[in-house]
């Protein structure tokens, strides 16, 4: 399999982002969150979004993005920033987002996005409750639920997620 190669995401990048992010929404989601939610996903819409999050000069100030590439075709991204939850720990991050294509499932694209998007800093995340493989790859890294749950209806439909946890990570 060819070379992951992560790299700091940059305007360029906000249409193969989100093309990315609708297709593994579909890939990771489908049966484990409502369809109307996945229905209503749209890559020019997304992609839109993610032009105006670079032009607007967010980037790297309420969040940094990472791509993973193969052969320079993007694969996956993850962004992550300073932690938001009202209950949050001043100084831990916060992993926002991290998908990767089904087909480079495996690759390592993931680690290495989640590598670079936290390091072995302190972190939170939310994920979804029915997603097996997110949270195994997770606890894989050392994190743990903390007890807290939401239902999240930023999508117009309720979707159960669990904050997870870690304390920061010993040098390997």
């Amino acid at each position: 399999m060819a070379e992951v190669v992560v790299r700091p995401a940059r305007a360029a990048d906000a249409a193969a982002i989100a093309h990315v992010q609708v297709q593994a929404w579909h890939e990771a989601y489908t049966g484990r969150m409502p369809q109307s939610i996945l229905d209503g996903l749209d890559v020019e819409s997304s992609s839109h979004g993610w032009e105006r999050f670079f032009d607007d000069g967010h980037a790297g100030v309420v969040g940094e993005v990472w791509v993973a590439e193969v052969d320079g075709a993007v694969v996956g991204f993850a962004s992550s920033g300073a932690d938001r939850d009202d209950d949050g720990v001043p100084g831990r991050r916060q992993l926002f987002a991290i998908y990767v294509l089904a087909d480079r499932y495996g690759s390592g694209a993931g680690q290495a996005l989640l590598d670079a998007a936290i390091g072995r800093e302190a972190a939170s995340l939310w994920v979804l409750e029915d997603n097996p493989r997110a949270r195994a790859f997770y606890a894989r890294n050392g994190f743990r639920p903390d007890g807290t749950v939401k239902d999240d209806d930023r999508w117009g439909e309720p979707v159960r997620e669990v904050r997870l946890v870690r304390p920061a990570q010993p040098a390997g």
